[in-house]
């Protein structure tokens, strides 16, 4: 039989308003209304594991941010002197390097996370993720005022950001490390209310790892959503249209159904959920046509279109993927 395969993909793309992308930064989740977009909660992801999967281990205390990171330097002078050390070789100053910007601040991927506060935790709203700050080689810190004034984002929360850049500045020029992997872990197991010798001894097995010195996103198999976004695709088959729409699970990326007699597969992007792959299968004659789309820089909450023609002597299908989010013209 013969057959000609007609194939388009059409990506669109939208980036966010952002403040200039610089080195390295601390980030975090924001639990956000789906209708409205009002900020619920904004928290430090170096403590999603500590706060969300490990119940009781951390408790919030109030207090001047300045004061709350001086109470994890005189943790560190006390249980971590190795630590201490190589932050006194490079010491930040970070107090008289903050500037902040009206700006929602770019996406820097050398984040490498592991854990995302559960969707039990923002009832009725979404969590994504959120740049917090940018500090680049020389020290200086850059955060967008527009999330850190909010009284949702508690003064905890953000001595534990500072901290992120203090560690993490230290680690990049003694170690080289390109990911914010290690300095992750080491404000994890501060926060944990382990033991100082417990403390130390953790600590230790994360500085002697060896560090990443590559910037990228994931560090993990199943890293998770960055951002989300509903999925809705439409199938043309023959003269009949379905549409399905439904939020990803990142943890099973590829999508796929049959219906009369064509399979058809979508494989979700596990930084923001959209569609990358597309396949459509014509299970009698095994016939098909798949789509790729490369993308190496993530963007928040881009609305993204694909289509995948499969075109045969008597029969036709169409699949048509879109990705958006209700937040998309509003980021943080």
């Amino acid at each position: 039989m013969k057959m000609f395969l007609f194939l388009m993909i059409s990506v669109l793309a939208g980036t966010a308003f952002a403040a200039p992308r610089v080195n390295n930064g601390g980030g975090g989740w924001a639990c956000r209304n789906k209708q409205s977009g009002e900020v619920l909660w904004v928290k430090a992801a170096d403590l999603t594991k500590v706060e969300f999967y490990s119940p009781g281990k951390l408790t919030e205390k109030d207090g001047h941010v300045w004061a709350l990171l001086a109470e994890q330097h005189n943790l560190i002078e006390r249980a971590l002197p190795r630590l201490a050390q190589i932050l006194k070789s490079y010491p930040l100053n970070i107090s008289q390097r903050l500037r902040s910007v009206p700006e929602a601040l770019s996406y820097i991927p050398d984040a490498e996370l592991r854990y995302k506060p559960p969707t039990t935790s923002c009832p009725g709203g979404v969590v994504s993720f959120v740049q917090l700050a940018d500090a680049n080689l020389d020290g200086e810190i850059i955060y967008s005022k527009r999330v850190w004034d909010l009284p949702v984002f508690s003064n905890y929360q953000k001595a534990a950001i500072l901290l992120h850049e203090e560690i993490y500045y230290a680690l990049r020029k003694v170690f080289g490390d390109g990911s914010s992997y290690r300095t992750r872990q080491i404000i994890g197991l501060m926060y944990s209310g382990l033991s100082d010798f417990e403390l130390n001894r953790q600590v230790e097995e994360v500085l002697n790892d060896k560090a990443r010195v590559q910037q990228g996103i994931f560090g993990f198999a199943n890293g998770p959503a960055l951002f989300n976004v509903q999925v809705t695709c439409t199938l043309n088959i023959n003269d009949g249209e379905y549409t399905y729409s439904w939020t990803p699970d990142l943890e099973v990326p590829e999508f796929y159904m049959v219906i009369h007699g064509f399979k058809f597969f979508v494989d979700i992007n596990p930084v923001d959920g959209s569609p990358k792959r597309l396949q459509i299968k014509e299970m009698s004659s095994k016939f098909s046509a798949i789509s790729e789309i490369t993308e190496t820089v993530p963007t928040f909450n881009s609305l993204k279109r694909v289509q995948l023609l499969l075109r045969g002597e008597s029969s036709k299908a169409r699949l048509a993927c879109e990705s958006n989010s209700v937040l998309d013209n509003d980021p943080l």
